[in-house]
């Protein structure tokens, strides 16, 4: 069976995603620095690790992912979201390894209702993470060989504070939910991101650029309602805007990705239950 090295093996995606692969039978060597493992911003530790696992695959599901924080740390998120990843294709490439990369809707700002196929390369990123994601993406492309680059967003799991998680907390505690209406995106599960990086690692798809998320999309306003309406919770909502809130990190208002190369994704609502059925 193949071996796989899995980067950011202790994140929400890394997690769920080396346990997914045992579970198929893989092998798989974790490896992340809040469990010991190297610091991918250092050439020559990700140079060493890739040459002594002896992997058939290597996946990166490390990511510096607080977009705000970013803001303010813009040397340190270019260094995990660029250079990290560039450094991890470079030795894949030299030991004809595939490489499977994850990055994200924020590379898009152009805010189309119609959605962004894969191929649309009009980049627009409104925040240093999307800056970060997007000089990954190009890091990676730059070095060849056999790439793979899933797109995901509005990512979701066990084992980390998400967006879900947030919502049920405040809708237990506040009397209201102030909620926006101007930020739309596709709900991702990371089981459904592991079942289509997997299709990478058996080869039944192509080196390239996929889109990996929900087939619909759903405004934060309509995500929460749908979140709470699920768990039988009632609390009222109202409608607000991003403006409404101060941050320093910008988002895109509508961030829709077009899966045009995949298998046909499930809804946020079957998402939804097989998340609510595992946590």
């Amino acid at each position: 069976m193949k071996k796989v090295l899995v980067f950011g093996s202790s994140g929400m995606l890394g997690k769920y995603l080396s346990t997914f692969l045992e579970e198929k039978g893989y092998e798989v060597e974790r490896n992340d620095r809040a469990d010991g493992g190297i610091d991918i911003t250092k050439e020559e530790e990700v140079k060493k690790t890739i040459e002594q696992s002896n992997a058939d695959l290597v996946v990166n599901c490390a990511a510096y992912t607080d977009v705000n924080r970013a803001e303010d740390e813009k040397e340190i998120a270019f260094k995990v979201n660029a250079d990290g990843p560039g450094y991890m294709a470079k030795y894949s490439k030299k030991g004809n390894i595939p490489f499977i990369h994850i990055s994200t809707d924020y590379i898009f700002g152009d805010n189309l209702e119609e959605g962004y196929p894969e191929d649309y390369d009009h980049f627009k990123p409104l925040s240093v993470y999307g800056e970060s994601k997007l000089e990954g993406e190009k890091k990676v492309l730059q070095e060849g060989g056999d790439i793979y680059i899933f797109r995901t967003s509005w990512l979701f799991g066990p084992g980390a504070t998400n967006f879900i998680d947030k919502i049920t907390k405040y809708a237990k505690e506040l009397p209201e939910l102030k909620v926006v209406t101007d930020e739309v995106g596709c709900p991702t599960f990371v089981g459904d991101l592991s079942q289509r990086i997997l299709l990478a690692i058996e080869g039944k798809i192509e080196p390239g650029i996929y889109h990996a998320c929900s087939s619909d999309y759903l405004s934060r306003y309509e995500f929460a309602e749908l979140i709470l309406d699920m768990q039988g919770i009632d609390t009222p909502m109202k409608e607000c805007k991003l403006e409404d809130f101060e941050r320093k990190g910008q988002v895109p208002n509508i961030s829709i990705m077009l899966n045009t190369k995949l298998p046909k994704a499930r809804t946020a609502r079957e998402m939804l239950e097989e998340y609510f059925g595992i946590v």
